[in-house]
């Protein structure tokens, strides 16, 4: 299954590995209890496979887009070597969030990744870990990074990572993650000395800033949607679901239609209908006939933003 969503294509990408000791000693589990969303507490989007819109910086690190309480977009990182969800100081504010001034935790309400990912009564830590602080204040991604991704949110998902993609595939498990095991001696709390003085690093690097310049920052051109999911079935691409809300919605597409072009373009596979989107931005108007009951019908609909 297809969903014409948003990205442009990227290449290779790494992952940033972080260990934030100044969480404390870490247990081997520690965690966020989402909160429960049915009457057994079962996340409804268990089992669900989403595709998630990715951008690579130019520190080869994968860049997604999240919304935090409603708010946002902001970007983080996916980072398997850090430990919880960390949000900058910069963007908890603006998300209207305020951590316990002892331990730096916060509850988040809703935490949504763009491509459908929707987690509920999750918590984070807000703070700015060096890496963050310095590569932002030196402009090293091309990008302005807005928090991390770690293992009480990465560890909810079966995760594959194809460089030849242009999304990352994630499956949603019926595992929930413990948070990083917080000492209530505020000594023990301490990082140790040579991670207190990587810490260090992120001021120096804004001050080297002052001297060198910072790297202009990626401007991020959000591609199209307009609101259908696709499926190849017996050589043809056909409309699996229409999105409530969406462009395609309101102009009638229907579950079933079967996709003849795009663009102009003729639409054989769910990849070519990808490309022939590719370059959609949210405001373009594009032109799309299917195949309808012996028919051909033709729409014109306005692209909006996928994110």
């Amino acid at each position: 299954m297809g969903r014409i969503i948003m990205n442009r294509r990227n290449r290779t990408s790494g992952i940033l590995g972080l260990m934030m000791a100044a969480l404390g000693a870490l247990a081997p589990s520690i965690v966020l209890a989402q909160a429960p969303v049915a009457e057994v507490g079962r996340d409804p989007q268990i089992g669900e496979s989403f595709r998630v819109p990715y951008r690579r910086t130019q520190t080869n690190h994968y860049l997604v887009r999240c919304r935090i309480n409603g708010k946002g977009p902001f970007n983080f990182l996916v980072d398997t070597g850090a430990p919880a969800l960390f949000i900058g100081t910069e963007a908890a504010k603006s998300a209207g969030l305020a951590a316990d001034e002892k331990q730096f935790w916060t509850g988040v309400d809703r935490f949504q990744i763009e491509g459908g990912i929707d987690l509920r009564g999750i918590r984070a830590r807000i703070e700015d870990p060096f890496q963050l602080e310095g590569m932002n204040a030196l402009g090293l991604p091309g990008a302005r990074i807005d928090g991390i991704l770690g293992f009480t949110i990465l560890a909810r998902f079966r995760m594959a990572f194809d460089p030849t993609d242009d999304r990352l595939t994630w499956v949603r498990l019926d595992y929930e993650p413990k948070e990083p095991y917080v000492p209530e001696n505020a000594a023990e709390r301490q990082a140790p000395a040579d991670v207190q003085a990587m810490n260090m690093l992120g001021p120096a690097m804004k001050l080297m800033s002052v001297f060198i310049g910072k790297q202009p920052e990626d401007v991020r051109v959000g591609q199209g949607v307009l609101g259908i999911e696709l499926v190849e079935e017996g050589g043809e691409v056909r409309v699996s679901a229409v999105l409530a809300g969406t462009p395609a919605a309101e102009v009638g597409m229907k579950s079933g239609d079967v996709i003849a072009t795009i663009g102009g373009a003729k639409v054989s596979t769910v990849a070519k209908a990808h490309e022939a989107m590719e370059k959609v931005r949210p405001g373009d108007v594009v032109e799309i006939s299917v195949k309808r009951g012996g028919e051909r019908v033709t729409n014109l609909m306005k692209a909006v933003d996928g994110f």
